[in-house]
């Protein structure tokens, strides 16, 4: 719909647009214009960040409907402004952003006037909720309305405008009676009952796995084959998601329902795949049940707010390119190897040559991992610690014009297990996806290689050895400390909680006041427009002002988000959704958003990092860990990064935080953390700072270099020859991960390592 602007002259006449521009002209002259753009009312002068009279915050809807059929229409508005709304045709009252619409209703009091706000008065803080009837067109297909709310004859509130999409299907005209119709009575309708998630997070071009449970609350069975079988569909006419994948059942449809039949009252299950473009930013992916050649199931839909984003340590994909004829287009013209045959473990270096058959001329070269097949074990990996991050194999600098041939070249390390493996790569140039050009690389592994033990937990930690510190009398350090870790801010101000197995509770200050046993969830919520913060699950129905944790008796086992989906980009089917020790569902009112809030023993915090594999050597992991143990600690002492929103680091900026998971995938890395429990990195008896990043150029930079300020007499520029003729990768302040990597291979202990990256350190033990 073209944009519309409204305005009322003094007898209730509307302006035509080309009348009211030549208005604006003259206010724009004189200082004193506003401007109705997108619901939002912007001032062109400089105004105070103050509340404003009159503002409010609204969601979308999305309604089903066959053709000629009325329904009717809610939305709701949240009062965030400092006066008082008031019902009324000159008061408060829902207007169409437009003058006509095509679901004009006669019991419309205008063209463009559905009705009045449902409550008398609507103070700050409360929400109003305005219902209007609707009539569907004669024409089959997906439309779209917004509405916002008024405050007198020519005043709009801010930040009012809702969006409905109209689903508009193919069927015999039915009227409705002047009240809602009562559940159960339409022949397909359903209800989305399970979603598991609240967001979703994708590396770019990485996979995951979502199911959708919706209950059948119609008449009609629903069915998987045959004539009218029940299956999910993209949410738009004739538009392909940018998340399909290659096993969807065609570019609209994702998947059919998994049971044979679903009977009015229970649930069917879709369970489909997406694959995130390369493109980072925020998507909202809508998706809509249907009886195949019968109908749309109304009120079936479901809205993923996905995230593309550097959730594994990948690069974000640069921008879009700006023209709009320009094109990535590449061919693979040359491989070193058609295929590998290698022992389980062992490494082959691989070179490729990518002809550009685009129109864009690139920089650089990127190869990103796509999967490995089979992927039936959790093991199976071909990543070398030589790639710089967890999904890219190589950035290679490879100025190609159209027509000529970069090349990349990167090393595969063999799955540990015999078999064969195919392993594919898609190539990206300056962060943007090459189309047609994709690596597939088979491989052969002729005998197992060398499988570390499962390590086994001591019950007292001995002290590591060459630590450079003196021995300690373990009786008298403290107790192990506590980190508190943002795991993320929710959308929808709620979490679903259950144990991974066994029963859990719920806590406040101390006490339980809910007890839930095997299998069972609880769904913490917190109001904002009481602030009061809710939970709700079997024999549990419980509020208050104050928050609430959720734990195991043992504080071990792990709790599950079932609401959250978080999937490892390189392991299919894997979910980094479970975490031991506290969960906390948390409002901030520094930052306005309720968070999800880990509480855990630092050393359990360490071992569910992801800044190395599980492959890597020992003494460079002790290394590692050790200067990230620092790092925690620093912000342990001083408790100030995010104390107004109630938690010590975050789970993706300050360290890649991956849960529970990480330590089932990488047992050595939790073997290297126990072998240097409690040791930090020391500078004159205090604890020292210890960034690290991927690799130098052949130095270390100091601190001021990079950052000003200082200096810190242990952040100083240090010769790295292990990285000599590299290119830097980071900011190069503190250790470089491949140089700590090449010290490890050459025999350096992990201590040596840190003592060449951190001058004139020590290192020391501080807690059991």
């Amino acid at each position: 719909m073209p944009f519309q602007f409204k305005t009322k002259k003094s007898d209730g006449r509307r302006f035509k647009f080309s009348e009211w521009r030549s208005r604006w002209a003259q206010r724009v002259r004189s200082g004193s214009v506003f401007l109705l753009l997108g619901g939002m009312l912007a001032s062109a002068t400089p105004v105070q960040a103050t509340t404003l009279p009159y503002q409010a915050t609204t969601s979308a809807a999305t309604v089903s409907m066959t053709t000629g059929q009325r329904a009717q229409v809610t939305l709701k508005f949240n009062n965030i402004g400092s006066q008082t709304w008031i019902k009324g045709r000159t008061a408060t009252a829902l207007y169409l952003y437009g003058d006509s619409t095509i679901f004009k209703d006669t019991t419309w009091l205008t063209n463009d006037l559905p009705g009045l706000i449902n409550e008398a008065s609507v103070k700050p803080g409360q929400t109003a909720t305005a219902t209007f009837w609707v009539k569907a067109p004669s024409t089959p297909g997906i439309y779209e309305e917004s509405f916002l709310l008024s405050y007198g004859t020519n005043a709009w509130v801010k930040g009012s405008r809702a969006y409905v999409k109209f689903v508009v299907l193919k069927g015999v005209a039915t009227t409705v009676a002047a009240t809602s119709p009562a559940p159960g009575t339409t022949a397909y309708s359903g209800l989305l009952t399970e979603k598991g998630g609240t967001e979703w997070q994708f590396v770019p071009a990485g996979q995951g796995s979502v199911t959708l449970g919706f209950k059948n609350t119609g008449t009609a069975t629903w069915i998987n084959s045959g004539v009218n079988y029940v299956s999910l569909y993209t949410g738009r006419t004739n538009r392909v998601s940018p998340f399909r994948d290659a096993t969807w059942k065609n570019q609209y449809q994702p998947t059919v329902m998994k049971e044979a039949t679903v009977r009015p009252g229970e649930t069917g299950h879709f369970t489909f795949q997406l694959k995130a473009p390369v493109n980072t930013g925020t998507y909202s992916e809508e998706f809509i049940l249907a009886a195949e050649d019968k109908a749309w199931i109304a009120g079936a839909t479901a809205l993923l707010p996905i995230k593309v984003g550097d959730v594994s340590g990948a690069p974000p994909a640069a921008a879009a390119p700006s023209s709009p004829t320009a094109s990535y287009k590449g061919m693979l013209m040359l491989s070193s190897a058609k295929s590998l045959t290698l022992s389980g473990s062992t490494r082959q270096g691989l070179t490729f040559g990518i002809k550009n058959t685009g129109s864009i001329g690139w920089s650089t070269l990127t190869a990103r991992i796509l999967g490995i097949q089979p992927a039936s074990a959790a093991t199976i990996s071909v990543r070398d610690e030589s790639w710089p991050t967890a999904t890219d194999a190589a950035v290679a600098q490879a100025s190609t014009a159209p027509g000529q041939i970069g090349f990349i070249g990167f090393t595969v390390k063999a799955p540990v297990y015999k078999g064969d493996y195919t392993v594919s790569f898609k190539l990206y140039a300056d962060g943007q996806e090459v189309q047609d050009a994709v690596i597939n690389i088979p491989i052969t592994v002729t005998a197992d290689g060398y499988i570390e033990p499962t390590p086994q937990a001591a019950t007292t930690p001995s002290v590591p050895t060459n630590t450079g510190a003196a021995n300690v009398d373990l009786s008298a350090l403290p107790d192990e400390p506590i980190i508190r870790v943002g795991l993320y801010s929710t959308i929808d101000d709620k979490s679903v909680l259950k144990a991974v197995s066994g029963g859990f509770s719920l806590y406040q200050g101390g006490s339980a006041v809910c007890n839930f046993g095997a299998g069972e969830s609880v769904t913490v919520s917190f109001d904002r427009a009481t602030k009061i913060y809710r939970a709700q699950g079997p024999n549990c129905s419980v509020q208050s002002a104050n928050f609430y944790q959720a734990w195991a008796p043992d504080l071990v086992t792990p709790l599950e988000v079932t609401d959250y989906n978080r999937p490892v980009s390189w392991l299919p089917g894997a979910n980094d959704n479970k975490f031991r020790g506290k969960l906390e569902l948390r409002y901030t009112p520094s930052s306005d958003l309720v968070w999800l809030i880990n509480e855990l023993p630092v050393e359990t915090y360490l071992k569910w990092m992801a800044e190395t594999s599980n492959s890597s050597p020992l003494e460079y992991q002790k290394a590692l860990m050790t200067a990230a143990r620092t790092y925690a600690m620093y912000h342990v002492q001083r408790g100030t990064k995010h104390a107004a929103e109630f938690f010590t680091v975050d789970a993706k900026y300050d360290q890649v935080y991956r849960g529970y998971g990480a330590e089932i995938r990488d047992p050595n890395v939790v073997a290297g953390i126990d072998a240097t429990r409690g040791q930090i990195v020391t500078y004159a008896g205090k604890l020292a700072i210890t960034p690290y990043y991927s690799r130098s150029d052949g130095r270390t930079r100091s601190w001021t270099e990079v950052w000003g300020g200082g200096p810190y007499a242990w952040l100083v520029s240090v010769p790295v020859p292990w990285d000599q003729g590299r290119t830097l990768w980071g900011h190069g302040v503190g250790m470089s991960a491949t140089g700590a990597l090449g010290m490890a291979a050459d025999g350096k202990n992990w201590v040596e390592i840190l003592k060449h990256f951190y001058t004139g350190i020590e290192l020391q033990r501080i807690y059991k």
